[in-house]
């Protein structure tokens, strides 16, 4: 009957898979490509990006009458564009649409569609200037192979060549030819990737085909793997050993939420600027090999190389079944389901300790069934579960003195991205006062290895200050204040406000916030020294992490998760840290529902702090008094069973 079930679902996934490339011919391959499906002024399947987007308005339309319609509208010389995810298999195909031009300047970038690669190669239809009615624009497109192309664009301007003007778009098609058009078609231009990566293969991306890099990265890939497998076991063992009573219910249980959330995957698009960059990313990973994929001039964002490993496998899978640009989404979105599959366990098995079955068990769900947690990796598409996982391993295992393994999973979090980096000062106070300067030493020695480990594929053929950079550039990509956070930056004006800008005097707002962080690792660095267990240190983390979410500039809306997953080991010591659990759970649901929709809906924030951001970022400015205060003003937890208890 099992093996029945299992079949099923296989067939099932594999039909979601791979449904949008098995189209006959002339079936569109575009999603809502007659724009007739959308909602709040939204069209379904298309988002809207722009080099300033307070230069640029985008909208939709729709009538059974006249069909649907994307507009873009640039009050200045701007970049504006409409974007779907394509994925095409090896052929040639006809792309397509209606456009119309008002007010576009005669010798700028025009109205026009384009189809772009993973690395950056741009194929754009003729241009339409000045005024002009409704006219079909249409090229030719030779596939060679798969995942070459990426996305698909209805432009106002092109990159270095900004317009003016109204341009609108429908019946946006993308059809599979049988074969060539005889003798052309004319009028229509014709492009053949293969044709122009072979004359242009000095400029474009070349794959670093050494067996030896590849063999290497694949090794240090497993190696990672295998020390954050020997951390959740180390965490899981004592119940293991129990028997299949203490884990067979918690792991069915979890297993079905995961099979549940993978199913919605196939619902929930995700926010798409950050699932187009997996995507390529994950492309770029496997075509180009791990040396070349921090190349200068790639149309991505450099990433940590921890996130890579991921990358790499998931663009390894899609080249190996090749499904349609929806189907290689989940696959790219996947990793974070199995990471929250094991944070739940993990969660599970830590509290378990205590030898309480049932607390166990509701710990596990706090996690598990969090409408916050699930928005975050499902509806939204992020990966912030991955980093998460070796987190909550590393504190377990720090605070519970497993220094060594911890701090080995604290760098694979950190390799993961560098958000991670604000945890480490209280677990590295916790291990000096409680295990000394020897095992700081040899615990150092782990981090060390374990991240010369990670960069070591990645390092070959660059300086040997290129990890240093690589950090560097991450810390300075956004530059806003508050970049969604509901946090007080925000709520003293600084939401898409450059940090830069100046509050009072001559006083920034990143010096200020830096000042304000600074002084929430004192408070933390103090309640670590006063901690009598891991559960007074796990409280002092927590404030570690949602003081830096507050006060330090550059907050996304997502870095609320950290702090949330590593409150819920000590949710339930009191109703104290219970209702800061709920209340935060709900500010940061909200904070992400309302940042999401914005983005939906191609809109951006208003310039001052209006009452969504007001109420929330209060609401949370309270809870981080509150929790300090309760750290400050409890008497220290005593061990309990299981923990170490000095301090």
């Amino acid at each position: 009957m099992w093996r029945l079930i299992a079949v099923v679902a296989l067939a099932t996934c594999a039909s979601w898979l791979w449904r949008p490339i098995c189209a006959n011919a002339e079936t569109n391959l575009v999603k809502n490509g007659d724009l007739a499906a959308g909602s709040e002024g939204a069209p379904a399947d298309w988002y809207a990006l722009s080099s300033d987007r307070k230069l640029s308005k985008f909208s939709w339309t729709y009538t059974p009458a006249e069909g649907g319609a994307l507009g873009i509208s640039n009050l200045n010389p701007n970049y504006a564009s409409w974007h779907q995810a394509l994925i095409l298999r090896p052929g040639i195909y006809e792309i397509s649409a209606e456009v119309s031009v008002e007010g576009a300047q005669p010798h700028a970038g025009g109205a026009n569609i384009a189809v772009s690669t993973y690395d950056g190669i741009r194929l754009i239809s003729r241009h339409l200037h000045g005024t002009a009615g409704w006219q079909k624009l249409s090229f030719l497109l030779k596939e060679d192979r798969w995942g070459d192309s990426t996305e698909l664009l209805c432009q106002l301007g092109v990159a270095g060549f900004p317009d003016t003007g109204r341009a609108s778009f429908r019946n946006i098609r993308v059809i599979a030819l049988t074969g060539p058009p005889p003798g052309g078609v004319r009028g229509v231009r014709g492009f053949d990737l293969a044709a122009i990566r072979l004359h242009y293969h000095e400029q474009v991306r070349q794959p670093d085909t050494r067996v030896s890099i590849r063999a290497a990265g694949v090794a240090c890939g497993l190696i990672l793997l295998g020390i954050l497998g020997w951390a959740l076991g180390t965490i899981w063992r004592p119940a293991l050993g129990a028997g299949r009573s203490a884990w067979m219910l918690p792991a069915g249980l979890m297993l079905a939420i995961t099979a549940v959330k993978f199913a919605a995957l196939f619902h929930f698009t995700g926010f798409y600027w950050d699932i187009w960059s997996k995507t390529n990313r994950a492309l770029l990973a496997a075509v180009l090999g791990p040396s070349r994929i921090y190349d200068p001039g790639l149309p991505v964002d450099a990433y940590p190389p921890g996130s890579l490993y991921l990358l790499w496998l998931s663009g390894w899978i899609g080249r190996l079944i090749e499904p349609g640009a929806n189907g290689f989404r989940v696959i790219v979105e996947t990793p974070p389901l199995i990471a929250d599959l094991f944070i739940g366990l993990t969660l599970y098995f830590a509290a378990w300790r205590d030898g309480r079955g049932l607390r166990a068990m509701i710990v596990m769900m706090l996690f598990a069934l969090n409408p916050a947690l699930i928005f975050d990796t499902v509806v939204w598409g992020q990966s912030d579960s991955i980093v998460a996982l070796p987190m909550i391993a590393a504190a377990i295992l720090i605070l519970t003195g497993r220094y060594r393994l911890g701090w080995s999973a604290a760098a694979i979090a950190i390799l993961a991205k560098p958000q991670a980096i604000a945890f480490a000062p209280p677990l590295g106070l916790w291990t000096l006062f409680n295990a000394g300067l020897g095992e700081c030493g040899w615990s150092a020695g782990a981090f060390i290895g374990t991240v010369a480990i990670g960069i070591m594929p990645y390092q070959l053929g660059h300086s040997w200050d290129w990890i240093i950079n690589v950090y560097k550039d991450l810390g300075t990509r956004f530059s806003e204040a508050s970049v969604g956070a509901f946090n007080f930056m925000g709520l003293i004006g600084g939401m898409g406000t450059p940090d830069t800008d100046k509050i009072f005097g001559g006083v920034s707002y990143s010096a200020f916030g830096l000042s304000l962080a600074g002084a929430v690792y004192l408070i933390a660095s103090y309640l670590i020294w006063r901690a009598r267990s891991a559960r007074g240190a796990m409280l002092a983390i927590f404030v570690a992490l949602f003081g830096f979410f507050m006060f330090a500039p550059r907050m996304h809306e997502r870095y609320l998760y950290y702090p949330l997953v590593l409150l819920i080991p000590i949710a339930l010591e009191s109703g104290v840290l219970t209702s800061i659990f709920g209340v935060v759970s709900a500010t940061f649901l909200f904070n992400l529902v309302y940042i999401k929709h914005l983005t939906d809906t191609s809109s951006y924030f208003p310039d001052h702090p209006n009452a969504a951001l007001i109420a929330a970022a209060s609401i949370n400015l309270a809870v981080f008094f509150a929790a300090t205060a309760y750290g400050l003003l409890r008497i220290p937890w005593p061990a309990g069973r299981g923990e170490q208890g000095q301090g």
